[in-house]
């Protein structure tokens, strides 16, 4: 084939030109401007999970995608689940019955795997993960812990640990586990690597929680007898501070923005904030942790947890006994009638506002993007009146509205007195505007509306019309939800 002597020049330029371009690379580079594909959900993929137990049945953990604001997946637990937990991607709930519910946390509709616990043990109440990816279940009625593999999720070993263990602190960054002994007043820490018991640690009397820092270094240990906080460094695997805190403390969540942690204590209306950077043994005097405040509440917290952008803490004013803690929640729900979630400014550590939300507000996670918190209400109800008599007629067929109801058609008679439904739920709080994300409601619903509303007690309960009342479907029985985690 020839080639005209236009086209040879063409072709012969375009050739220099490639060459300079290529010389001239990193000066062209930084005036490129990549423009991304059409991509689907702008939101990085998270989930906000509420584990809910039912009495006339299995639980559930029920799934919201947190860019979307959308339920996208109910997954049944075992019967009466009392924790719920996640590894680096699953999420686990353990079950009344001995068993524990595993699945991938974002991808809820995939395969569940029930896990059983050995029939030698019993009382499993609390959780964690650690470096290897496994699971690790105290079991306190036998002083032990179970040990899930990740990869075959099977029970693969028993760990003897303290006296009635009900917690476990651990996390990925770490290679060690740290076992909360309620009973014997101390902290078992294990080695995951082969599952050896390293060393007992004694902290402050009934220690019930324990959170690891972000960076795996120190783990915190909350005393709800003494109303402490032990710190343990992982490193020399010492206590190394005795922080004092509010009376009865139940939980605790590490803000690994501002390296602090934040205390929840239902003995009065108070969270306790531990600053926790900088810590250095290695100076004289070292540099230790130190109770920054006591930050006064309207109400007794249950839950606290901070932003990931370091303005602001949530906490959840249950309103619960003294002592209660995620072992005896769901027995003590019943006196956790609380309504309000407080707002912390975490510059200034005080309450700026709270919140309003429906009673039983025991529990809240945060986004990790710091866009939205996540509340649960353990006894909301729905109020539905009347919609379909209009008192001013008095026979039918009624062709005009009145009383209660607002559209055609209408039947003659005075109002039926007003229906209640206990229908649990959970709110998000949209924390720019700190304001809750309520959907659109009938004008006959005259309770508080929230934003999801968890399954019903149930199985294949549908809402249903009951023409001489309202026009709208009335809602089933809900389950009781008492905990919400967000992944990642």
């Amino acid at each position: 084939m020839k080639l005209s002597y236009k086209t040879f020049k063409l072709l012969f330029l375009t050739a220099i030109l490639v060459l300079l371009a290529a010389g001239c690379n990193d000066t062209l580079r930084q005036f490129i401007t990549p423009v991304p594909g059409p991509g689907g959900d702008p939101g990085r993929l998270a989930h906000a999970i509420t584990l809910s137990t039912n009495p006339l049945g299995d639980g559930s953990d029920t799934h919201i995608n947190v860019s979307g604001d959308t339920e996208v997946a109910v997954v049944p637990t075992g019967p009466n689940p009392i924790f719920l937990g996640a590894t680096a991607s699953r999420a686990f709930a353990i079950n009344g019955d001995n068993t524990v519910t595993v699945y991938l946390a974002l991808l809820p509709t995939s395969t569940t795997s029930t896990v059983t616990l050995p029939g030698t043990t019993s009382g499993s109440i609390g959780g964690a993960t650690s470096s290897t990816g496994n699971i690790y279940i105290a079991n306190s009625g036998t002083n032990n812990v179970s040990v899930i593999s990740g990869s075959v999720l099977a029970v693969t070993n028993l760990i003897p640990v303290g006296s009635q263990p009900v917690m476990v602190a651990g996390n990925a960054a770490n290679s060690k586990i740290y076992v909360v002994n309620q009973g014997s007043n101390n902290v078992t820490v294990v080695s995951t690597i082969d599952d050896t018991v390293v060393k007992t640690l004694t902290v402050g009397s009934q220690p019930v929680w324990a959170v690891m820092s972000a960076d795996a270094l120190d783990v915190f240990v909350v005393n709800q007898g003494s109303g402490t906080v032990s710190v343990i460094d992982t490193l020399l695997d010492l206590v190394i501070a005795t922080v004092p805190v509010g009376p009865s403390p139940n939980f605790a969540f590490y803000d690994a923005n501002l390296k602090r942690v934040y205390v929840s204590n239902t003995g009065n209306n108070t969270v306790s904030v531990i600053k926790a950077n900088g810590i250095d043994l290695g100076v004289t005097p070292q540099v230790l942790p130190v109770k920054l405040a006591d930050v006064m509440l309207t109400g007794a917290p249950t839950s606290v947890a901070a932003l990931s952008d370091g303005t602001k803490a949530y906490a959840a004013l249950g309103g619960c006994p003294a002592g209660t803690n995620h072992t005896n929640i769901v027995s003590n729900l019943g006196s956790c009638n609380g309504s309000l979630v407080s707002v912390i400014d975490a510059n200034a550590l005080v309450q700026t506002k709270t919140i309003q939300v429906a009673p039983g507000a025991v529990s809240l996670s945060v986004a990790s993007d710091a866009s939205r918190v996540y509340a649960v209400s353990a006894h909301d109800i729905t109020t539905i009146k009347d919609n379909v008599h209009n008192p001013s007629c008095s026979v039918n067929p009624c062709t005009t509205t009145g009383g209660g109801c607002i559209v055609l058609p209408c039947l003659a008679g005075p109002s039926q007195p007003d229906r209640t439904f206990a229908t649990p739920s959970v709110s998000i709080i949209r924390t720019g505007t700190d304001l809750v994300l309520r959907p659109p409601a009938d004008p006959s619903v005259t309770s508080l509306v929230p934003t999801f509303h968890v399954p019903a007690q149930a199985a294949g309960c549908v809402p249903t019309v009951d023409p001489n009342f309202n026009k709208t479907p009335l809602p089933c029985v809900g389950q009781t939800p008492f905990t919400v985690l967000t992944v990642p």
